[in-house]
């Protein structure tokens, strides 16, 4: 028994509607995740906080998010690896903002000031939220 043509329609626009719902779902979930871990990190008092990291968002103005969002990775990689504080809370960040991005990450590197961990996790944090809010 084959499927009706009118039926076809239907089938598809289902398969569509869902898949976008559970995709829209899943970037909720990540923000959600992201702002959550954001929050844990610039409540503690840490001397970690205070480390000095590039300022990843002082770069050029033609960068785009996944720039961004990569250069904060790179960063936080270097910070987690190098250092034993902070490690589960800065390694999910950096996995979760991975999962934003893209599985392969390739950004120059530009010459940028320097700023501190917290800051940086403070900047990321509002970016975060306003994403989040047009999610």
């Amino acid at each position: 028994m084959g499927l009706t043509y009118q039926l076809i329609p239907v089938l598809v626009c289902l398969l569509v509607c869902t898949s976008h719902l559970v995709h829209g779902h899943k970037c909720d979930i990540t923000l959600a995740e992201i702002i959550k871990t954001l929050n844990i990190l610039t409540t503690r008092k840490n001397s970690c906080m205070e480390l000095p990291v590039a300022d990843v968002f002082a770069a050029p103005k033609n960068t785009t998010e996944k720039e961004t969002f990569c250069r904060v990775g790179i960063e936080l990689r270097r910070i987690y690896r190098s250092h034993t504080c902070l490690n589960k809370f800065l390694g999910g960040l950096d996995r979760n903002l991975n999962s934003l991005v893209s599985k392969t990450c390739s950004v120059n590197e530009a010459k940028t000031g320097t700023s501190t961990l917290k800051d940086l996790l403070e900047r990321l944090k509002t970016i975060m939220k306003e994403k989040y809010s047009k999610c």
